[in-house]
């Protein structure tokens, strides 16, 4: 069974020379309808409400950039955790809904210029744990939530924000919300000030045309949750502050971190993103879920140094 995320290996072709090759293809191809069927009638039932499908994702997500990368080493350490605090007794894997730490993947990359909008979907393999795999692909319900990224050029060739890129985007979030085995799909789309509107109506649009069991995430800029009320307009199901690379607004953003441990909408507060190259991190953190990012590969970075800090934020 292949642990690699979006790059599946080949099917090899088969050549028929003789009849009953195609009698024994037809045959065989019943059979495997069959089993289809059957696998399909044991999967897991999908979320019944995108609340339920947010609800379901771990206290901890792994921001996976487009690079070749490898999360096992991460997501099977905070399973083994979870199984010597949970006793002797507990099963050796836990299923997938008990994972204590999820993925949070690129798979669609957007850039906007000038009138167009061109879209590349993920091109590098993921590895994953074999447990999150059933006999088609990754399991029903693992947690692991897609993700769409927006690119702006700037200068000349900055974007017009027409008709056709706000659908193209739409368009993209559908498509990979279907890829998403959690039932979330994240938006990551940073706008200036004059481009709210834009980002509204791209949010709006998206949450109309996602399946009322799928969770729409966005993540903002820190500013955003300070003192500013447009994204409790917003029919976001989750939105992530990005408390890392703040440019000037770091230092006042950090204190509010330091003094309130959230941000004051209340609707940054169940979600937090934070950088591993950004240290020190608030003192205390009161969000219910933390999205992690990483500059460089998590196969390249020892999760034991991060054990420490990372169980004091959620024991």
């Amino acid at each position: 069974m292949s642990t690699t995320y979006f790059l599946p290996a080949p099917v090899p072709r088969l050549r028929l020379k003789h009849g009953l090759c195609c009698l024994l293809l037809l045959a065989g191809s019943t059979v495997l309808a069959k089993t289809e069927q059957a696998t399909a009638a044991e999967a897991p039932p999908a979320f019944a409400s995108r609340q339920a499908a947010l609800a379901a994702l771990p206290p901890l997500m792994l921001w996976v950039g487009e690079r070749p990368d490898d999360v096992r080493t991460w997501v099977g350490g905070s399973a083994r955790q979870a199984k010597l605090k949970g006793g002797a007794d507990n099963q050796a894997v836990p299923p997938v809904q008990d994972q204590r730490m999820g993925v949070a993947v690129l798979d669609t990359t957007i850039l906007l210029r000038d009138g167009s909008a061109s879209v590349r979907r993920r091109q590098q393999p993921l590895q994953l744990p074999p447990a999150w795999y059933a006999q088609n692909g990754v399991q029903q319900k693992a947690p692991l939530v897609t993700i769409v990224h927006i690119d702006m050029a700037r200068g000349a060739r900055k974007p017009q924000l027409n008709e056709k890129q706000k659908r193209t985007i739409v368009n993209a979030i559908v498509a990979a919300a279907a890829r998403s085995p959690s039932q979330v799909v994240q938006l990551d789309f940073e706008v200036m000030h004059s481009q709210k509107p834009f980002l509204a109506d791209v949010v709006k649009r998206s949450r109309d045309a996602l399946p009322d069991n799928v969770a729409l995430s966005i993540t903002a800029l820190a500013s955003w949750c300070v003192g500013d009320a447009w994204l409790a307009d917003l029919p976001a199901d989750e939105i992530v502050p990005i408390a890392f690379r703040m440019a000037g607004d770091a230092g006042r953003m950090r204190d509010v971190l330091n003094h309130e441990g959230h941000f004051p909408r209340p609707e940054c507060q169940p979600s937090l993103g934070l950088s591993l190259d950004e240290q020190p991190w608030p003192d205390k953190l009161r969000s219910q879920r933390l999205y992690l990012f990483n500059r460089n590969a998590w196969s390249g970075t020892p999760m034991a140094g991060w054990a420490v800090r990372l169980g004091a934020i959620f024991p």
